[in-house]
């Protein structure tokens, strides 16, 4: 134990990546991560099979599409003189969804979740991907093609993140943040393509249920209240309540034969915020992804989150006299890309 601490001190920290601890609670994050890939495909297969069974002149109702997806990307290095570092990375994707449409109603399930990790020999693991995204919707034709519809959405992660230089200090994990929406509202439904869902009475429920995080005010949360010597008086709140207008627009386009875009914008305007100069602050989400087919197994996907989050502090750094320091904080425009090629097995 004494040596592999030893060797992880003395391992060049990596600023402003995130880590990953591979201990009990998120061992059993990833293992529910793992679930949830089991149970989205195992039901697609179901469906899939069931309607198969069904008469060719029959009205199908259900509507199922999954894909599970697999990058690794190996980096090997012995006696290399200009220096550099063997890695080895790999991450897991689950893209599912599933329709029932009769008459008038309808429902829809969509579970959107990755999980991916990286190791630098045997100095430190560090996660690049973790992401739980699920919403459900239940919708009543209104006219032509509206709907009223009612959406739920919940956004977390798997596992606890860290932050170099100082890798023992924990920065998120699993519901730390966590975010649930329940909106109600109007979905213009053009096509399988286009649709855009508006929700003037929509509640935002951002929870960070790690104390340690709540106490520090992570994530827009109320910090806990100290006294002189540093002890809490009044530990930190573990819930952000927000209400307010939701707006969700979806496009997917087919560029050519072997090339798919798709692309997803939620906008989200807090009414009640607390400080009235923030009322017209507008918490965006758009993620896009265009996917590159080789043959039917493999796919090129590129991926392209932005979000920008008035009530999450992004540390500000300057670099004086060579060195990187922090001089504050404040919300700035988040940004992740990733471009990648591998596994891809489809079910629809």
């Amino acid at each position: 134990m004494n040596e592999q601490n030893n060797s992880k001190k003395q391992s060049k920290p990596c600023h402003g990546t995130v880590s990953y601890n591979f201990s009990q609670p998120s061992f059993k994050l990833i293992l529910s991560f793992l679930v949830l890939v089991f149970f989205s495909l195992t039901s697609s297969a179901i469906n899939s099979d069931t309607t198969k069974k069904v008469k060719s002149d029959s009205i199908k109702y259900w509507k199922n599409t999954a894909s599970f997806g697999l990058n690794l990307n190996q980096l090997s290095l012995t006696n290399w003189a200009t220096g550099g570092e063997g890695s080895l990375s790999g991450k897991a994707l689950l893209d599912y969804k599933t329709r029932y449409h009769k008459d008038n109603l309808s429902f829809e399930f969509i579970n959107k979740s990755a999980l991916g990790v990286v190791t630098y020999g045997s100095s430190r693991i560090e996660k690049t991907e973790d992401r739980l995204d699920l919403s459900m919707s239940f919708s009543r034709k209104a006219f032509e093609k509206w709907t009223y519809t009612t959406l739920f959405t919940f956004k977390s992660q798997f596992a606890n993140g860290y932050k170099y230089p100082n890798d023992s200090t924990l920065i998120s994990a699993f519901m730390a943040p966590g975010y649930i929406t329940a909106s109600l509202g109007y979905k213009y439904r053009k096509s399988e393509k286009f649709e855009v869902f508006l929700s003037p009475a929509s509640g935002k429920f951002t929870m960070v249920m790690n104390q340690t995080l709540a106490d520090k005010g992570a994530f827009g949360v109320k910090k806990a209240i100290t006294d002189s010597t540093g002890n809490i008086i009044k530990p930190g709140n573990n819930l952000l309540p927000e209400f307010g207008i939701n707006v969700l627009a979806i496009f997917s386009h087919d560029i050519s034969e072997n090339i798919d875009l798709s692309t997803s914008l939620n906008l989200y305007n807090n009414y009640l915020d607390d400080n009235h100069n923030n009322r017209w602050n507008i918490d965006v989400d758009w993620e896009t992804t265009v996917k590159l087919a080789v043959n039917k197994r493999i796919q090129t996907v590129f991926f392209l989150l932005l979000k920008y989050d008035h009530n999450i502090n992004i540390p500000v750094y300057e670099w004086s006299d060579g060195l990187k320091k922090q001089v504050g904080e404040g919300p700035r425009l988040q940004v992740k890309e990733s471009l990648g090629i591998g596994f891809t097995y489809k079910i629809t």
